[in-house]
């Protein structure tokens, strides 16, 4: 395992800041073997926790010399030869500061990631359908450790040369019915527009310029697995590296469930970046060292900066994330109506209700049997009769109690976005 390159997949939660500080503090990180920290950014984190991102990137890049890239996903359109336009998912890189006029290549925080992931496809994720975790998180992993892992300077530009986007209503129907879809037109259009409106071709970006670190990469172990300019992450050449994850003791089942994943892909030889990488292995310090959430949140005592959120859970880094119980969104809602938020962000529950009207799936609009009683929409809770975020904001907003024993039910449920 010595020369296998560890990628630190770098949450911004606590549990994978106290592990990362571990392994600086211990060196065991080696930039020359390749290894660095990624941060997904899906635009839908906690202030707190992009600002607690903030000093770990700067504490790894300018103590330790570790790159620690965010890289966010990102959509382009695309022909491929088919002389029909398209659109495919990418991603990119970004510095640590927010998104302006006069820093464009900053980090996304207005939902704006989320939504263009869930307008490429056109529907909402949901328990069954994970697929925020799939194309925000792995897929842009992959995608990244296929081009890094190659130890090239940087990334291609992806996309045509136009000065405005190809993708014309007709490209969008035609591959609608390709797929198998019978969405009706009107809405099919309409949920395909934000991410129409997207930038449509992905830059070419250097490495060295979204890190303070001296990149240093000199790794013939991976030279083997390159073919043209990327790295294979599956078959016969796959690259071989480690996965170093926050996971605590205490979270077990997390473990677990990812060991599953990976001994199932020895099998299953599918090759999408969307898929389990054949020859990833996994590392989790907190675990082997026993380390539980308590001794997390001691370590964080002791520290000169902390991530400003509670230490219960409830406020995690994706505030208002569907997979939490309606009993706790709504305990969240009622706390936040103390704090001046910005309506247009993802920690205003507005932002929520506003996305869950506009791509649930309108049974009635779009003229579907109603097979389930009560099931007008299907969106992020599955099937439902009334939109669950407005539902949620109506109860705050009249002083609705909340039963103290769904909170109980709920307050063991960890963070999903890793497993």
């Amino acid at each position: 395992m010595n020369n296998k390159p560890h990628i630190v997949k770098f949450s911004g939660g606590r549990s994978s800041g106290m592990m990362l500080m571990n392994l600086l503090e211990e060196g065991q990180l080696d930039p020359k073997r390749g290894d660095i920290i990624i941060f997904n950014n899906t635009s839908a984190e906690h202030s707190a926790t992009y600002e607690f991102t903030r000093q770990m990137k700067k504490m790894s890049e300018e103590q330790y010399n570790i790159p620690f890239f965010w890289i966010e996903y990102q959509t382009y359109e695309d022909s491929s030869g088919t002389y029909q336009w398209s659109r495919k998912p990418s991603y990119k890189l970004v510095n640590d500061q927010p998104l302006s006029q006069d820093n464009l290549g900053g980090y996304r925080y207005k939902g704006e990631v989320f939504e263009e992931m869930i307008s490429l496809g056109g529907f909402l994720p949901s328990m069954v359908s994970r697929i925020c975790t799939i194309s925000m998180k792995i897929f842009i992993t992959n995608a990244f450790l296929s081009d890094w892992f190659a130890q090239k300077q940087g990334i291609e530009r992806l996309g045509h040369y136009g000065k405005n986007p190809k993708m014309s209503d007709d490209d969008v129907k035609k591959i609608h019915k390709k797929n198998g879809g019978s969405v009706p037109e009107a809405i099919l259009l309409s949920k395909k527009e934000f991410v129409r409106s997207c930038a449509f071709v992905r830059e070419k970006q250097f490495w060295q310029d979204w890190t303070k670190a001296n990149i240093i990469i000199d790794n013939e172990d991976l030279v083997e697995s390159v073919i043209g300019n990327k790295a294979q992450l599956y078959g016969d050449l796959a690259v071989d590296y480690v996965s170093v994850l926050g996971i605590r003791n205490d979270e077990q089942r997390r473990i677990t469930k990812i060991e599953n994943r990976i001994d199932e892909a020895q099998e299953n030889q599918g090759k999408s970046l969307f898929n389990q990488p054949h020859g990833e292995s996994i590392y989790a310090p907190l675990v082997d060292n026993n380390i539980t959430q308590e001794q997390v949140i001691e370590f964080w005592e002791r520290q000169n900066f902390n991530l400003k959120l509670s230490n219960t859970g409830l406020f995690s880094n994706c505030l208002y994330c569907p997979l939490k119980s309606k009993a706790k969104l709504q305990q969240i809602a009622t706390l936040q109506l103390e704090k001046n938020i910005d309506k247009d962000t993802p920690e205003s529950i507005d932002w929520w209700i506003n996305i869950e009207k506009k791509y649930s799936r309108d049974l009635v609009a779009e003229g579907r049997p109603i097979t389930k009683e009560n099931t007008k929409f299907v969106g992020f809770f599955g099937g439902i009769n009334k939109f669950v975020f407005e539902d949620i904001k109506k109860k705050v907003d009249s002083g609705e109690k909340i039963d103290p024993e769904l909170l109980k039910l709920d307050s063991a449920i960890p963070c999903n976005c890793t497993d």
